[in-house]
C-alpha cells in the first residue's frame, strides 16, 4: 500500500478483483469503504486488469491500484503502472479520479505517489506518462508532478499522444529544491 496524507492506494490483488467483479458492495464490505457507482469511467477496464494479473501475479505492485479517500472512506478512482519497469529502468503510470473528486489536487497527490513509489526502486531510471494532445487536466498534474513534456508518439491506433517523464535525476533534483524551500 502507498499512503499520501489524503489518499490509501492500495495494490489490487486478484482477491479484490474477484471481489469487485462480483459487485461494489461485496468489495466495499471487504475493505470496509464506501464504492459508488461511477467511480470509474473505464468500467471494462476491470476485467481486462484481472485477466492480466491473472495470467501474470507477479506484475502485482507494478500494476493496479484502487484509490481511497482516507477521510471519507470511499474509493475514488484507479492509478498504478502499465506493468514492471523494463530492462531500460523505465516505467509507466497512469491515473483516474472520479468526477466528484476533481480540481482538488487529489490526481497530482496520486501521481506524485506513484512517481515516490517507482523511484523507490533503484532500477527505475525514468517514469513515463501519455496524454491527448491537448492541454487538459492530465497535463497539469503531471506537470506539478515534475514531468516534463518529452515529445510526440503514436499509440497502438497510430493516434497521437504527447509523452511525458520525469528521470532519477530531475527527481532527485526535485526533491533537493523542495527541501531547501521548506527550510527558508
Amino acid at each position: 500500500m502507498i499512503q499520501t496524507s489524503r489518499l490509501q492506494i492500495l495494490p489490487c490483488s486478484l482477491q479484490y478483483f474477484e471481489a469487485l467483479l462480483q459487485g461494489n458492495d461485496v468489495l466495499g464490505e471487504l475493505l470496509g469503504i464506501d464504492i459508488p457507482e461511477y467511480w470509474t469511467e473505464y468500467p471494462e477496464m476491470v476485467l481486462v486488469a484481472y485477466d492480466k494479473l491473472r495470467n501474470d501475479p507477479s506484475m502485482l505492485g507494478w500494476f493496479f491500484y484502487l484509490v481511497v479517500h482516507r477521510l471519507d472512506r470511499r474509493l475514488i478512482g484507479a492509478g498504478g503502472f502499465k506493468g514492471r519497469p523494463n530492462e531500460e529502468g523505465i516505467v509507466e503510470i497512469g491515473y483516474e479520479i472520479a468526477a466528484a473528486y476533481r480540481e482538488q489536487g487529489y490526481g497530482t497527490e496520486l501521481a506524485e505517489a506513484l512517481i515516490r513509489f517507482a523511484f523507490g526502486h533503484t532500477y527505475v531510471n525514468k517514469v513515463v506518462a501519455h496524454t491527448e494532445e491537448e492541454y487538459n487536466a492530465s497535463v497539469k498534474i503531471l506537470q506539478k508532478s515534475g514531468m516534463h513534456f518529452v515529445g510526440e508518439i503514436s499509440d497502438k491506433e497510430d493516434d497521437q499522444l504527447w509523452q511525458w517523464a520525469i528521470t532519477r535525476e530531475q527527481y532527485e533534483a526535485l526533491l533537493e529544491k523542495n527541501a531547501l524551500q521548506s527550510r527558508s
